[in-house]
């Protein structure tokens, strides 16, 4: 007699036909448990005990039954699977993924036995980890008012993404959801016992690495994804891809500048340069540049080690032959700080300065063309720096070789009384709109940096999924080429606050930043986390890996959005691409700080445009 296992189990050998399928409790106790699987797309955040989700019954990748994608070669989709259990929990569950199949071709996306993210792609899952904010980040640099606060402040917030294979009890497979108990939260001064939630949610992000050639013909894919707990079927949902003919180039059409620390004391097993190539790595597959934390970065110039760094500004360092494979293969990076946060590596004097100044400038020339290189010069300056900087930018005005042609940088915004002293401006609250026909007549740049809402999205653990891809949209309306991150991998506390160089438990604490002034900031400075944790070993997931994060996740989506848009232009014109962006992101930058957040807070309406762009590059053909 056939069981009702054995019957998925034939379902699930054909990919596309298998309906949603939930085990009830003649499976046993701990497969009862699971109330209900769904899908969403990557633009949302279900926060463990939200019990009714907008996208839970319909939304951009999910019609109640099963997960639709669509996407081009060589992009990379991502989507969540949602576990709900009731208040006991389940035991041992695991999300498994088949490889997408052409039931015509048989070719598979996914089901190569050969390196990870090859050519015929992969598909990757992690587990979504949670981290309880119970008060939310005060106003302070990360948004203008009240009326443009992210609009979930506190709650149990995924982020953190492990890998299958981290141990159990630490996000790896089979995971296990302990029995909810009454909870305690937090309103002002006053905590309240609430109790046990009904619905506990367990998400599972799932990646799709499109493959990156027509070795496999576009076409309609499919397969399935699955839930075991103890390793019996739990709900199987059908999965089909729609991959279009058309190919998502390596090169970035929109720049994220991302500063990582020195990390290698995280991972004692690995060298300084194992540990460089991983931040390298895994920032330039999610289409990020990683500059600013490296020797070559921090040290007067040295011929040997920039030799040693060329081929990250070259594209040599991102090739299969040095281990590199996935998006922007034998593609280089296109900036490059000298000095990071004000260190002094140009020296401090008039001669040094200019010396100094010259082998850098004929260096980049002859080596890295192409790559924009500049003087990190000073960080945050207040008026009493203003003589000091334009002293400096007069050293390198009136050298006499090369480097007179040195860029100056700092992070503030326009200054009239420096508007001859810098060439590149940084604001931390946007771009000044108003400022820019000036700055862009004087041949100078204007960028900005971490996160601001309601003008672009905010850093914090408690933002929106989509705050991390907003910044690309307003990037194209307003053309702005770079958003600088001031940090990725905040592990040991910034030394200019009162936790000193304390290392932080970021996987169970969300605070990650404290000022003086009393601010306490949740999830600044972290889009990777740890897969060592020497200093807590109960946070140590035993990985020599950098964990990903639902925010660096988005920040890749936005990326390649920005991609589409490139494209969609070349075929479609700006002023059409324009019309199509602004329906989500009608204001950004030009907002008034004290206003409500203009553009869009959800990620359906994101990929409603990024369908639509899908089909002027498709139908106009690339």
């Amino acid at each position: 007699m056939r069981t009702v296992l054995d019957l998925i189990v034939r379902h699930l050998a054909i990919p596309g036909i298998v309906p949603l399928i939930l085990i009830g409790g003649t499976m046993g106790p701990a497969q009862a448990k699971v109330l209900k699987v769904w899908a969403v797309n990557d633009g949302e955040k279900v926060y463990r005990y939200q019990a009714e989700h907008p996208g839970r019954n319909m939304n951009s990748v999910w019609d109640g039954e099963r997960i639709r994608l669509r996407g081009l070669y060589n992009e990379i989709l991502g989507f969540q699977v949602i576990v709900e259990t009731d208040t006991e929990g389940a035991e041992a569950l695991e999300l498994h993924v088949s490889a997408l199949a052409d039931p015509t071709t048989g070719k598979m996306i996914g089901g190569s036995t050969g390196p990870k993210y090859g050519p015929e792609g992969t598909i990757e899952i992690f587990t979504e980890h949670y981290i309880h904010v119970e008060r939310p980040t005060p106003k302070a640099w990360f948004y203008g008012a009240e009326a443009s606060a992210p609009p979930r402040g506190t709650g149990w917030i995924p982020d953190p993404l492990i890998p299958p294979n981290a141990p159990r009890g630490k996000g790896g497979f089979p995971i296990d959801i302990e029995p909810a108990g009454p909870r305690i939260v937090t309103s002002g001064h006053e905590r309240k016992v609430l109790p046990a939630p009904a619905v506990q949610n367990q998400g599972f992000w799932v990646d799709v690495h499109l493959p990156r050639n027509r070795v496999i013909p576009s076409g309609l894919f499919q397969g399935t994804v699955s839930v075991t707990s103890g390793g019996e079927v739990v709900a199987a949902i059908p999965v089909e891809l729609l991959l279009e003919n058309a190919y998502l180039p390596d090169e970035n059409h929109s720049r994220v500048w991302l500063y990582t620390s020195q990390i290698a004391h995280y991972f004692p097993e690995l060298s300084q340069q194992e540990v460089d190539r991983m931040v390298k790595f895994e920032s330039h597959r999610h289409r990020i540049e990683a500059v600013g934390g490296f020797k070559a970065h921090q040290s007067s110039f040295d011929p040997t080690i920039m030799e040693s760094y060329a081929g990250f500004l070259n594209g040599d360092a991102y090739t299969p032959v040095r281990g590199y494979r996935g998006p922007g293969e034998g593609i280089g990076e296109t900036l490059f700080p000298i000095g990071m946060y004000g260190s002094k590596v140009l020296g401090d004097t008039r001669e040094k300065v200019q010396s100094e100044s010259n082998r850098w400038v004929d260096w980049f020339e002859e080596h890295a063309p192409g790559v924009e290189y500049f003087w990190y010069l000073v960080d945050e300056p207040g008026e009493s720096y203003y003589d000091w900087i334009r002293e400096r930018a007069a050293w390198v005005d009136s050298n006499t070789g090369k480097g007179a042609r040195l860029p100056v940088f700092i992070t503030t915004g326009y200054i009239e009384a420096l508007k001859d002293a810098i060439d590149i401006w940084c604001k931390y609250d946007g771009v000044e709109l108003d400022r820019l026909p000036e700055i862009r007549n004087n041949s100078q740049r204007h960028w900005f940096y971490n996160g601001f809402r309601p003008r672009y999205g905010s850093v914090l653990l408690e933002a929106e999924a989509v705050d991390f891809r907003v910044n690309a949209w307003a990037k194209y309306i307003h053309d702005v080429d770079t958003w600088f991150l001031w940090e990725g991998t905040h592990w040991t506390h910034n030394h200019s606050g009162p936790k000193g160089f304390l290392h932080q438990r970021v996987f169970s604490e969300p605070i990650t930043f404290s000022s003086w002034s009393g601010t306490n900031v949740n999830g600044d400075g972290i889009v990777f986390y740890p897969g060592r944790m020497p200093y807590y070993p109960k946070e140590d997931r035993g990985l020599n890996e950098l964990l990903g994060s639902i925010r660096l996740k988005n920040i890749r989506r936005g990326q390649q959005d920005a991609g589409l848009m490139w494209l969609a232009e070349q075929k479609e014109g700006r002023t059409r691409v324009l019309e199509l962006v602004k329906e989500v992101v009608p204001q950004s930058f030009e907002s008034d700080t004290e206003a409500p957040v203009a553009w869009s807070q959800r990620g359906d309406d994101y990929e409603r445009i990024r369908e639509l762009l899908l089909d002027l590059i498709v139908e106009k053909g690339n």
